[in-house]
C-alpha cells in the first residue's frame, strides 16, 4: 500500500476464482486492452493489491531499499562489540604495530 497500491476485495464467484488462481506471494503483471496492472494476491484476507507501472516501480523502490535497510542491519549487528569479544584480544599488545598495522615479527 505504501508504493500507492489499491486493495480490492472480489465481490463475484469469478473474480475470487481468479484471486485463488494467482500465485501466493508474487506480483502478477496483467494485460487488459492498452493498460498493464500488476497484482499482488492475498487470498488469506480475500483480497488483492493492484497499481500501474508507477507503483510497480515505487514498490520495486521500497523492496530494494527494505532489503539495503535489511543488511546494514544484519552488518551492524554482526560488529556489535559484544559479540567481537574485545575483551580477549586484551587490548591488542603485541598484536598492532605503530599506527595500528600488524606487529613485526
Amino acid at each position: 500500500m505504501a508504493s500507492g497500491f489499491k486493495v480490492i476485495t472480489p465481490k463475484t464467484a469469478a473474480q475470487k476464482k481468479k484471486l485463488q488462481n494467482l500465485p501466493a506471494g508474487n506480483v502478477t503483471m496483467i494485460k487488459k486492452g492498452k493498460k498493464t496492472y500488476y497484482v499482488f494476491p492475498d487470498p488469506a484476507h480475500n483480497q488483492a493489491y493492484v497499481g500501474g507501472p508507477k507503483e510497480y516501480r515505487a514498490y520495486q523502490q521500497l523492496r530494494a531499499d527494505k532489503k539495503l535497510a535489511r543488511e546494514d542491519l544484519q552488518d551492524a549487528e554482526m560488529y556489535q562489540d559484544a559479540t567481537m569479544e574485545w575483551s580477549l584480544w586484551e587490548g591488542g599488545e603485541g598484536v598492532w604495530g605503530p599506527m595500528g598495522g600488524p606487529a613485526p615479527f
